[in-house]
C-alpha cells in the first residue's frame, strides 16, 4: 500500500502566518498524502478546530493575534486528544520548552527539517492507530462481558424452565401411552397420538438446545483428522435421513493441510453437522455441496474451512443477521444453529463469516489458529 493511502484519513491543522514556512509545510506533507488545512491567525484556527476534527495541529508559536498558548489551551478544550506540534524560531528554546509545558506534543525549530517532521508525524499516525486499537479491544470486551451476562441469564432462566417442563413432559408421554393402548382399534386417532408425540418432542428439543446454548463452552482438545470428521459426519446425516435424494459434495484440501489437528473434536462435529444440514436443506437433489480445508501459511497458521453450496443463498439484508441466536428464515427450527457454530468457533479463538460463493448460494469459512502439538 502506497504512502498516501496509509496517510490520507490523518488530517494535519497547520497555523502559520509566514508563507515561506507554510509554502514548506504544505510541500513536505501534501506530497506524503496528508489532508491538510491551513489558516493564519488564532481566530482562523479557533473557527477550524469548532467545525472539523484534526488528527494534528501544527502551530507557530507567534502569531498576529495571539500566541500559541491559548491555542494550545483552545484545543485541549475542544479536541483534547489532538496532538500538537510548536514551530519556533531557531534560537527560541525556552519558548519550545514553554509550549511542552503548556502540552504540546513536540516542537519543530525553522527552518523546519523535512525528515524530523516526518518522523514526528509518522510517530502521531502510529500513536493513533495503536489507540484505535486498544479502543477497538475494549469495545469487544465490553461486548463479550454483555454477552456472557444475557448469556448466564438465559442459561439461568431455560434451566427453571426446563425443571418445570419436565414433570409436564413425563406426565404428557404417559397419559399419549395409555392412549394408544385403549385406542390400538382406531388408526385415524392413532396418527393423532402420534402427532401430538411429534409436536412434544419438537417443544422438548427447543427447550434443550436454548439450555445447551446458554452453557459455558468448555474446550476438550484432542487431535483428529477433520477431513476424516466431515466425511464421517456427512455419512451420519445420510444414514439417518428418510430420502436418499442428497446434493453431490466434494472434498478439497488446497495447499499443505496437516493430517491432524488440535482442537475440540465433539464442538467441531456439531458445527460440521450444523453447517452441511443447512447446506442439504438450501439445495435440490441436483445441487452440490463443496467443502474446502486450507492453511493459511506462517505467521499466520490458521487452519480455513469452508462449506460452500449451489442453494438458493442467504439475502444480503440478512447477512448481519444470521449469526443472532433466534434468528431464522426457516419455518421449523429455534434459529441458533449458526450462532452455535459462532460461539464454537469464537471459543477456539477464531472466527466464522457468511462469504460469497463460489456455487451460487452460500458459503461459511472458519478461520481457526493453529494450535501447537
Amino acid at each position: 500500500m502506497g504512502r498516501k493511502n496509509v496517510l490520507r484519513d490523518f488530517c494535519v491543522l497547520i497555523v502559520e502566518d509566514e508563507n515561506d514556512a507554510i509554502e514548506n509545510l504544505r510541500d513536505i506533507l501534501s506530497l506524503d498524502g496528508y489532508p491538510l488545512k491551513l489558516v493564519s491567525s488564532c481566530a482562523a484556527a479557533s473557527r477550524a478546530i469548532g467545525e472539523k476534527k484534526f488528527d494534528c495541529a501544527i502551530i507557530d508559536w507567534t502569531l498576529p493575534d495571539g500566541g500559541g498558548d491559548s491555542l494550545i489551551s483552545e484545543l485541549a478544550r475542544v479536541q483534547p486528544d489532538t496532538p500538537v506540534v510548536v514551530v519556533t524560531g531557531i534560537r527560541e528554546f525556552d519558548t519550545a520548552i514553554s509550549a511542552l509545558r503548556h502540552g504540546a506534543h513536540d516542537f519543530l525549530t525553522k527552518p523546519i527539517n523535512p525528515d524530523l517532521l516526518r518522523s514526528i508525524l509518522v510517530r502521531l499516525v502510529e500513536r493513533q492507530r495503536h489507540v484505535a486499537v486498544i479502543e477497538e479491544a475494549k469495545q469487544k470486551d465490553q461486548q463479550r462481558l454483555l454477552a456472557d451476562e444475557r448469556l448466564a441469564a438465559m442459561a439461568e432462566m431455560v434451566a427453571g424452565l426446563a425443571h418445570e417442563s419436565r414433570n409436564a413432559f413425563q406426565r404428557c408421554y404417559a397419559c399419549l401411552a395409555e392412549l394408544s393402548l385403549d385406542l390400538g382399534e382406531m388408526p385415524d386417532s392413532l396418527i393423532l397420538v402420534e402427532k401430538i408425540q411429534t409436536a412434544l418432542d419438537d417443544v422438548h428439543f427447543v427447550l434443550e438446545e436454548v439450555r445447551n446454548y446458554s452453557k459455558p463452552i468448555v474446550l476438550e482438545k484432542r487431535h483428529f483428522d477433520i477431513r476424516k470428521l466431515f466425511e464421517d459426519t456427512w455419512m451420519e446425516i445420510l444414514d439417518v435421513r428418510s430420502s436418499p435424494n442428497v446434493p453431490s459434495i466434494r472434498y478439497n484440501s488446497l495447499n499443505y493441510f496437516p493430517p491432524a489437528v488440535l482442537l475440540d473434536f465433539q464442538r467441531l462435529k456439531q458445527v460440521a453437522r450444523n453447517l452441511l444440514e443447512n447446506a442439504i436443506a438450501a439445495c435440490d437433489v441436483n445441487g452440490s455441496i463443496e467443502v474446502s480445508f486450507d492453511l493459511a501459511p506462517y505467521p499466520d497458521s490458521m487452519i480455513i474451512l469452508s462449506v460452500d453450496d449451489s442453494g438458493k443463498g442467504i439475502r444480503k439484508a440478512n447477512w448481519e443477521k444470521i449469526f443472532t441466536p433466534f434468528f431464522t428464515t426457516k419455518t421449523r427450527g429455534t434459529g441458533l444453529g449458526l450462532a452455535i457454530c459462532q460461539r464454537i468457533i469464537e471459543a477456539h479463538s477464531g472466527r466464522i463469516s457468511l462469504q460469497e460463493s463460489n456455487l451460487g448460494g452460500a458459503k461459511f469459512c472458519m478461520e481457526i489458529p493453529l494450535s501447537p502439538f
